[in-house]
């Protein structure tokens, strides 16, 4: 059982609205880590307002058979005990079993307020009795999967060079338009793909081109005159 002291320093039945909206905005972090390791990843939002309740959002709740609702563990305790005395916000990886035996890689971040105050946590439990072929066959692309492409670049050159050279190649499949309209629609496409949204932009884009950031500013203003 928590002891009163933990309980009266946490506020455990005071939170604010505000406590409450930071929560709130874990849980699209929840169900990221969910959907992109599957169902073997229990994903799980605690807040500290009702301990004996802490459970507020829980994705693939079958791992360790809990559901919103249910308390806080041990674990949980003893970090909130500790997270007085140190800044270590993050616990783990740790490795730990369910009541069912199945083994578990785990990670449990604390979430703390703007006065850094302990309000919740997120924890990541991995079920590593898992069977391969279940894991890869999560792992794998599906024909229902949306394929998108994404350039993971290493800087803002080679995203925006990237950017451009996508739009190039698809422009290069149009017969009977004039350079300086290939220009144009080059530019007009990277406006609607959110390329200019990106500080120096303009001049890469330019440079790509072999054109002036001047030019490129005309089509940009062609462009945005006709939305």
């Amino acid at each position: 059982m928590l002891n009163t002291d933990v309980a009266e320093i946490t506020g455990a039945h005071r939170f604010s609205e505000t406590d409450r909206q930071l929560l709130a905005r874990y849980e699209l972090v929840a169900e990221s880590v969910a959907r992109t390791f599957g169902s073997g990843c229990e994903v799980v939002l605690h807040s500290l307002e009702d301990m004996a309740h802490s459970v507020i959002k829980i994705y693939n709740g079958h791992v360790t058979g809990r559901a919103p609702g249910s308390p806080i563990t041990d674990l949980g305790l003893d970090v909130l005990k500790k997270s007085f005395e140190t800044r270590n916000d993050i616990i783990g990886p740790y490795f730990s079993k369910t009541k069912a035996g199945k083994p578990l890689k785990s990670v449990t971040t604390l979430i703390r307020n703007d006065e850094g105050t302990p309000i919740g946590f997120l924890c990541i439990n991995f079920d590593l009795s898992m069977p391969l072929s279940h894991f890869l066959q999560e792992f794998s692309p599906s024909s229902e999967a949306p394929q998108t492409g994404e350039n993971f670049a290493p800087d803002v050159t080679d995203l925006v060079g990237h950017a451009v050279a996508d739009e190039l190649d698809a422009i290069s499949r149009v017969t009977g338009v004039s350079p300086t309209e290939k220009n144009r629609r080059v530019v007009f496409n990277l406006e609607q793909r959110g390329v200019f949204e990106i500080k120096g932009s303009v001049e890469l884009v330019a440079g790509e081109l072999g054109v002036t950031k001047h030019t490129v500013y005309k089509y940009l203003r062609e462009f945005r005159n006709q939305n």
